[in-house]
């Protein structure tokens, strides 16, 4: 839940005349050049860029002049850290009022969420004024497999709010993430930060193509799953059997729910979409409960499930929804079929014990050859 700094409200809501606030990137620490921006932006738009940090007092320092630049052109700031980082930016920003501050362990579990229902309603909270957000969403300790959902996301910022008046600043430990996580962060960034400057990044991709490198197979699920055909007389049969299958595996009963609610709506998209029979697929493996549709028919929509449709529509909310019900969603299309793939943590109990990010990245993962 957002925190407001400077007050007592636990909604943390922004109030459009609440910030009196400064323009620009951010001055070079101790240059006494704090909110004047001398980064080659372009004028509209979205600013998307990376700073890599050394330690606690690069963290600091960072997320103090990104607010301060806020603050003195009057933008709206929201502060979006992982769990244990509130603790060291809260007394910066306590003081102030009209910055928002938020745990993104909680509003970016699932990476393919924070487009939507924080960057983009940040945006929509102040029509017209130019609004910007600091936040980490790949931090060391993260598990593993959230690593590709995170570098997706940075890439779909660039093409989801290319136009919105956003600046967006994410923060990454470059003395304990693997010099492989620093190359993705510098193919999503159009600008990296060094010295209180964004200058291009040389190795940026378009994010078309860095989707194209990250996408791979599915594992294909275990002998023994669930399979149940995707009938629109057996949805209700179709909840009750992933339902056993997650109450077995140890699902707390409202993420069951949640689970329901999510196979329903793909199921649905499949009814509704498909160009053929579907089949669904349920099972619990390495601290987490997995379900899939898959089906003929083609998403080939990268932002499907990341941007709201229209005011009004009726249609196209199915697996944003899914998204926000679940800890990571996959979709893969290959052949004509199109499979979505959704994964809920069990318990902590019944979670392996978590390994150090640098580990868990190098070794948990087969790391697409480079572009």
């Amino acid at each position: 839940m957002p925190l407001r700094a400077g007050g007592s409200s636990p909604t943390g809501i922004l109030r459009p005349g609440g910030v009196r606030v400064v323009n620009g990137a951010g001055g070079r620490p101790g240059s006494g050049t704090t909110g004047v921006d001398r980064s080659p932006f372009p004028e509209g738009g979205l600013r998307h860029d990376a700073l890599f940090y050394a330690d606690d007092r690069d963290y600091r320092a960072a997320v103090q002049e990104f607010v301060e630049a806020g603050r003195a052109a009057g933008e709206p700031v929201l502060v979006a850290v992982p769990t244990d980082r509130l603790r060291l930016v809260r007394p910066l920003l306590d003081p102030l009022d009209g910055v928002e501050l938020t745990d993104m362990a909680e509003v970016g579990r699932n990476p393919a969420t924070i487009i939507a229902a924080t960057l983009r309603s940040l945006v929509h909270r102040f029509p017209g004024r130019r609004v910007r957000v600091i936040g980490e969403a790949l931090w060391p300790g993260r598990r593993p497999a959230a690593y590709r959902h995170c570098v997706e996301h940075e890439a779909l910022i660039n093409l989801g709010l290319a136009d919105q008046p956003l600046t967006a600043r994410c923060l990454f430990d470059r003395s304990r993430l693997p010099a492989g996580t620093l190359g993705d962060v510098a193919r999503t960034h159009p600008w990296l930060v060094s010295g209180g400057v964004a200058r291009p990044s040389v190795d940026y991709r378009p994010p078309l193509a860095v989707l194209r490198r990250l996408a791979r197979p599915l594992p294909p699920p275990p002998g023994g799953a669930l399979t149940e055909p995707v009938r629109p007389e057996g949805l209700a049969a179709l909840r009750a059997a992933v339902a056993t299958v997650a109450e077995a595996a140890g699902l707390a009963p409202e993420r069951v729910d949640d689970l329901r609610i999510a196979v329903t709506e793909l199921a649905s998209n499949a009814l509704s979409h498909g160009t053929g029979p579907a089949v669904a697929r349920c099972w619990a493996a390495a601290g987490e409960l997995v379900c899939e549709v898959s089906g003929p028919g083609e998403l080939t929509d990268p932002l499907a499930g990341r941007i709201p449709p229209p005011v009004g529509s009726v249609r196209g909310r199915g697996l944003l929804l899914v998204h926000r019900l679940c800890d990571l969603v996959d979709v893969h299309v290959a052949a004509g079929v199109t499979t979505v793939r959704l994964r809920l943590e069990l318990p902590a109990a019944r979670v392996p014990a978590p390994r150090s990010a640098p580990d868990a990245v190098q070794g948990g993962f087969v790391r697409p050859a480079p572009l």
